[in-house]
């Protein structure tokens, strides 16, 4: 894949975007440093100290807390790194800076493997021997030369750029849609009793659940529908009307007002069910890289999709597979990329390609 792989001990981490070397502090930039060491107190002192600097240190977070070094008695420390990641699924985060040496390969690796999942940029400050490195992989914050470990995989100009890309093709799509879903609607009513909508928890960016809107396609009194039982070709709990609208993928046009209220973008890793199983396990917890696809949000459609998994995930295997391929959007992300996305996923919609 492209971009500058990175090492610490004997772990790899997510690819550095070349061009990372930055301004002192990005306006506005929220950091939060791991380890409170001496390096840690030297940072925070000169962010806190730089004139006209908008960036803020959330907190200091490290975890060993009982381990009471001279920093650790003037650092005000928050908590452990489970309470950062708490603090980043509630309250926005930019930059994790990790005040250790490159060394310290065992805790880096630790700390590396706990913010994997989180969409922020993690830095380290190196050892005095690791020098030479090339550009794309050092940034400088507060007069610090920082290594980058693991960057933000779109930049803040492309999530604005996405972001209005997503509002302005669903509000134009909702629009186009409005009277399918009519028709749907009353289609579904008449049919079957219940609900016209269906809603289902599922997780979303950041790791943070959402309701996911779509048309009811299912008796609404049908088991497995909080996604214990995923859909199978022929599914009996699937009504006459319900079988048109998933063939067709109008079922999922709803999601349209996921896009619009930001919980969702009309690319992205497609978001799976709280409670989503591959055998007997969750499949949150059968992949192991599965959470690292919620660094992006969710989307109508995304790479998986176009490449084979719309026809449903039902082994470990296929499980895997998709979640590679999640990851490679993640780590491979353009605007480019997206406009490809969808219009592969048009081409498959009109041809009804793997749906059921």
């Amino acid at each position: 894949m492209p971009g500058d792989e990175v090492f610490v001990g004997r772990r790899q981490v997510l690819p550095a975007q070349r061009g990372a070397a930055r301004p002192p502090a990005k306006p506005g930039e929220r950091i939060a440093i791991i380890a409170a060491t001496d390096t840690a107190l030297k940072i925070r002192d000169k962010l806190e100290g730089q004139f006209g600097s908008t960036a803020e240190v959330v907190g200091i977070y490290d975890d060993r807390l009982g381990r009471r070094t001279e920093a650790a008695e003037v650092l005000p420390i928050e908590g452990s790194v489970t309470d950062l990641l708490a603090y980043a699924r509630e309250h926005e985060l930019d930059h994790v800076i990790l005040a250790l040496p490159t060394s310290a390969r065992q805790r880096v690796d630790y700390y590396l493997d706990r913010l994997r999942a989180l969409p922020v940029q993690v830095t380290i400050v190196p050892d005095a021997d690791d020098v030479g490195l090339e550009d794309g992989k050092v940034r400088w914050v507060a007069g610090e030369r920082l290594v980058v470990l693991m960057d933000r995989p779109i930049s803040r100009l492309g999530i604005a750029i996405k972001r209005a890309m997503d509002v302005l093709i669903a509000s134009a799509a909702l629009l186009v849609a409005a009277p399918f879903l009519l028709l749907a609607a009353i289609a579904i009513t008449l049919e079957t009793k219940g609900g016209v909508l269906f809603r289902q928890e599922r997780i979303g960016f950041n790791n943070r659940p959402f309701t996911v809107l779509k048309l009811r396609t299912m008796a609404a009194d049908a088991a497995g529908q909080d996604g214990s039982a995923q859909a199978v070709r022929g599914d009996p709990r699937v009504t006459r009307v319900g079988a048109f609208l998933r063939r067709t993928s109008i079922d999922e046009l709803p999601q349209l007002v996921n896009v619009l209220d930001g919980s969702m973008s009309l690319v992205g890793p497609r978001p799976q069910a709280v409670n989503m199983r591959i055998g007997d396990r969750r499949y949150a917890e059968a992949v192991a890289e599965y959470v690292v696809r919620h660094k992006v949000r969710p989307g109508l459609t995304g790479w998986a999709q176009i490449n084979g998994t719309r026809a449903g995930i039902y082994t470990l295997e296929q499980a895997a597979r998709a979640v590679e391929l999640d990851l490679h959007y993640v780590q491979n992300w353009s605007l480019w990329l997206d406009i490809r996305i969808l219009f592969r996923t048009f081409g498959m919609v009109v041809t009804g390609r793997d749906a059921f």
